[in-house]
Parts: C-alpha cells; sequence; structure tokens
C-alpha cells in the first residue's frame, strides 16, 4: 500500500512538471478550460505582485536619487468665483426728439428766428410765415362777431319779454355762433403761420431760405434736436431671447469716442422680424456732455448668464481628445515626496466661456489642482514635480 502512493505521488509530481512548463500557447492550444483559468490567476499574481514591486523601486528611487528627472509643470489652484457671461452686439444710437419741422399751410417763409447750433426753449419761436391776408380776415370776423353779439343778446332780451318773432331770435343765435366758429378757425389758421420749437433742443440744420415758397408736409423748414436722453436700438437673434429681458445689464461702448458706460435693457421688443428672425431692444443712455450723436454706432454686451459660485479655468489649461471630449490634468500628491504629483486625465463638463475664461460644471471641484504650464507635454498618470503654484 506504502509502495502505491508513493507510485502515485510521483505521476502527480511528473504530471505538474509537465504542466509547468507548458506555454500560454499550449494551455490556449489544448482547450482545457481548467488549465487556462489556473495559467490566467497565475499570470494575475505575478502581474500584481510585479506592480507592487515597481512601485516601491520608484519610490527608493524618488528618495535615493535626488538628480531624478520629473517633468517640471506649474499649477493653478481651482475656486469658486461670481461669473457673468455676456453676448456682444452692434446697436445704432438714436433719440425721440428728433424732428424736422414743416409747414402746416402753403406760405412764404417770412423770417425765420434761430440759427444753426442755437439752443431753444420749448414754444419758442423757430420762423414766421406769410399770413397771406389771413389776420386781416380775422379782424374782420371779429368785428362782425361783436355786432352779431350784441345782436343776439338784444334779440335773447326781446325773445324773454315775448317781443318779437322766435325766427328773429334763432337767426341772431345761428349768426352768432357760426362766426365763434370762424374765428376760431381763422386763428388755427394764423397760428399756423408760426413755427414753435415742440421741445427744448438745439436747432441743428435750417433747410429752407427765407422768401422761398413752402407746400404744406412736403417743405422741410428747420430740424431740431434734444441730445440729452439718447437710446440704442439692436436687432437680437431669437435664439437670445429668453436670456434677455428688462433691467438686464448692459455694457455699451462707443468706439468712435473710446467710451464705455454701464446701462440696463428698458425695452424688450415683442414681435420677431421674419426677414431676419431677429427681435429689438433699447437701452436708454443719459448725455449730459451731448458727445453722443444720432446714428453712431456702438457695441451692447448684454449679461445673459450668471452663476455666484463658478468654477473657473483658463481656456489654455482645458484639452480635447479626438472624440470631443473635454479633458484637464488634475495633480494628485504622491506619498513620501514632496512637490511630486501625479498627473491624472480628467474629463469635465464645459459651460460658457468669455474673457479666455471657462466654466466647468462637472468633472472637478474647488481646491483641485491642475496642470498649468507643461500641460501639452504630460501624460496620463505621469509624475512631475511642481515649480510654482
Amino acid at each position: 500500500m506504502k509502495n502505491t502512493l508513493l507510485l502515485l505521488s510521483a505521476l502527480l509530481l511528473i504530471q505538474c512538471g509537465s504542466e509547468e512548463k507548458k506555454t500560454t500557447t499550449e494551455i490556449i492550444a489544448s482547450q482545457d478550460l481548467a488549465s487556462i483559468q489556473n495559467k490566467k490567476a497565475e499570470v494575475v499574481k505575478n502581474l500584481n505582485a510585479l506592480q507592487l514591486e515597481l512601485e516601491e523601486l520608484n519610490q527608493a528611487i524618488g528618495q535615493i536619487d535626488k538628480e531624478q528627472k520629473f517633468l517640471l509643470v506649474t499649477s493653478i489652484e481651482t475656486e469658486t468665483a461670481p461669473y457673468a457671461h455676456y453676448v456682444s452686439f452692434q446697436g445704432t444710437l438714436e433719440t425721440d426728439q428728433n424732428i424736422v419741422m414743416y409747414p402746416e399751410i402753403q406760405a412764404l417763409l417770412k423770417k425765420v428766428k434761430v440759427k444753426e447750433g442755437q439752443r431753444v426753449k420749448k414754444g419758442q419761436i423757430l420762423a414766421v410765415l406769410s399770413d397771406s391776408g389771413m389776420i386781416d380776415q380775422l379782424q374782420q370776423l371779429e368785428i362782425q362777431h361783436a355786432l352779431a353779439k350784441t345782436t343776439f343778446e338784444r334779440q335773447k332780451r326781446l325773445w324773454e319779454q315775448k317781443i318779437g318773432s322766435e325766427m328773429q331770435y334763432l337767426q341772431a343765435e345761428t349768426q352768432f355762433k357760426s362766426l365763434e366758429k370762424s374765428i376760431a378757425q381763422m386763428q388755427d389758421q394764423v397760428a399756423k403761420t408760426t413755427i414753435t420749437a415742440p421741445f427744448d433742443g438745439i436747432v441743428d440744420h435750417i433747410l429752407a431760405d427765407e422768401g422761398s415758397s413752402l407746400a404744406p408736409g412736403m417743405t422741410p423748414i428747420v430740424r431740431i434736436i434734444n441730445l440729452n436722453q439718447m437710446k440704442v436700438s439692436a436687432a437680437i437673434p431669437e435664439i437670445h431671447l429668453p436670456n434677455i429681458q428688462v433691467n438686464s445689464k448692459v455694457t455699451v461702448e462707443v468706439p468712435v469716442l473710446n467710451e464705455r458706460m454701464e446701462a440696463a435693457v428698458n425695452a424688450v421688443g415683442n414681435f420677431i422680424n421674419p426677414n431676419n428672425r431677429s427681435f429689438r431692444i433699447e437701452v436708454e443712455l443719459p448725455n449730459a456732455k451731448e458727445r453722443l450723436k444720432p446714428n453712431m454706432t456702438v457695441q451692447l454686451h448684454i449679461n445673459d448668464y450668471n452663476n455666484p459660485t463658478a468654477i473657473l479655468v483658463p481656456a489654455k489649461n482645458i484639452l480635447e481628445d479626438q472624440a470631443g471630449r473635454s479633458y484637464v490634468y488634475k495633480l494628485e500628491a504622491v506619498a513620501g515626496q514632496e512637490s511630486t504629483y501625479k498627473a491624472v486625465k480628467t474629463f469635465v463638463q464645459l459651460g460658457k466661456s468669455s474673457n479666455n475664461q471657462t466654466e466647468i460644471l462637472e468633472g472637478i471641484s474647488a481646491g483641485d489642482l491642475l496642470v498649468e504650464d507643461g500641460i501639452r507635454l504630460v501624460e496620463d498618470q505621469q509624475l512631475v514635480k511642481i515649480i510654482q503654484s
């Protein structure tokens, strides 16, 4: 019995020894599932042991070899900060008080009472037209009106005393009221011979010469402008409609004057232009120094998005792989090695971008260290040293 056991043990040892000598290719070719699984377990065990050994060796080298060459990088630490995003559009300066005065009657321009560049007050006379005898007609009507009034009052007293006929009383009343209306109409016509300023402003341009014949509603006389209050109008693509409202902050840039002003949207149009799919906005601007002029071109920078706790990363520190995914290199400290870090490729979700800064919505948190200079040279899992933060 003892001899039999010894024989079996010897056969098993021979068999195991023969299996150990088999190559991976031979074991796979045998199609023996148990042998293949055993070989895999053996390889995994050896690989894990080698990785632990390699890490220990690297740490030992890092501690002993002070001349070890690491990729040198600089870093930035992420933090939260308020972020305001702006979109830019071109606009045009306008003023509501910019009109050309036209005559309402046909007449000759008798006298221009102002000069170009002169400041005028509301109601001030700008020009006088010939009255074509209308004043004389008005005076005649006033004389007739006085007589008609006396006649009507006398007939009224007689009628109240039951003297005279009702027809005489009614005729006197009709004549009196008719002349009242005629006088009012003539006074209105005479008033049209005087052109007055509709608001406080500046005489910008005198467009007609004294003595020239004026056609009603056709011949311009004078342009008057008030520059104290200007506005910017702009056509905005409809895609921005949900993000631009009344009181949205606006920075107005006037390139020709090299000036920037802070303002707010005061009107948002409710009509989408079918020709260019845009809506209209207005931004009011004070203009006490009157440097702004109608039809000047300006740039509007409109605040369309705000995040009070945004994580912002310089655009140059965000890379993109072949699949179009954005990523950064996050730095993780290596235990026991001062200023030594492992660069970890970390995919991120981007938000808004402006002024070379990009908002990060997901992937990193405040306080993370990111590779800055040297980002184009670093590789995933590579050990690096930070030379400055």
